[in-house]
C-alpha cells in the first residue's frame, strides 16, 4: 500500500471524527449520520485484507471518549460493523450504490438499537431516541462518500 493512501486514510479518519463531533443545535442533531462508520465502510470494502477487525479497537475506543459513553460500547458496534462487511464483502460488490445504501441503512440501524439498549440497561435512565433519521441520513450519504473516498483510495493505488 502506499504512502499516499495510509495517509489518506488517516485524513478521511480524521475528518470523519471531526465531523462526528461537530456540535449542532438539537433539532439537527438527531440527523446526524454515523461518519466514521461510513469511512470504515469505505475502508474495509477498499482493503478488507488490511482494515480488519484490528481497527475496530482503536476507532472504537476513541469513539468511546468522543462521545462520553460506555468504554468498549463502540469497539462491540465497529467490531460488529467490520464482521458483517466482511461476510458481505463479495456481495457488496455486486451490488449497486443505492442496494449498498440500503445495506449500510440496516446495519447502523442495528448498530443504533444495540447502542440504545446497552445504555438503556446499564444506565437505566433511556432516553426516547429516534432511531431511524441517523440511519437514513448515513444510507443518502453514502454514494457520496462511495465516490469521493473509495473512488479516490483506488485512484491513488492504481497511479
Amino acid at each position: 500500500m502506499k504512502l499516499q493512501v495510509i495517509v489518506y486514510v488517516f485524513i478521511m479518519l480524521f475528518v470523519a471524527f471531526v465531523l462526528e463531533h461537530l456540535p449542532l443545535p438539537d433539532v439537527l442533531y438527531l440527523f446526524q449520520p454515523a461518519w466514521v462508520m461510513l469511512v470504515v465502510t469505505a475502508m474495509v470494502l477498499f482493503a478488507p485484507n488490511i482494515f480488519g477487525l484490528w481497527l475496530a479497537l482503536p476507532v472504537g475506543l476513541m469513539l468511546d471518549v468522543e462521545q462520553g459513553t460506555l468504554l468498549g460500547l463502540h469497539v462491540i458496534l465497529v467490531a460488529f460493523h467490520i464482521f458483517v462487511l466482511q461476510l458481505l464483502y463479495r456481495r457488496m460488490y455486486l451490488f449497486n450504490v443505492l442496494q449498498q445504501a440500503g445495506v449500510l441503512f440496516v446495519m447502523i440501524m442495528g448498530e443504533q438499537i444495540i447502542h440504545y439498549w446497552a445504555v438503556a440497561v446499564l444506565r437505566e435512565d433511556a432516553r426516547p431516541v429516534l432511531l431511524v433519521m441517523p440511519a437514513l441520513f448515513t444510507a443518502v450519504l453514502w454514494p457520496w462518500i462511495y465516490v469521493v473516498g473509495y473512488r479516490t483510495l483506488r485512484r491513488l493505488e492504481r497511479g
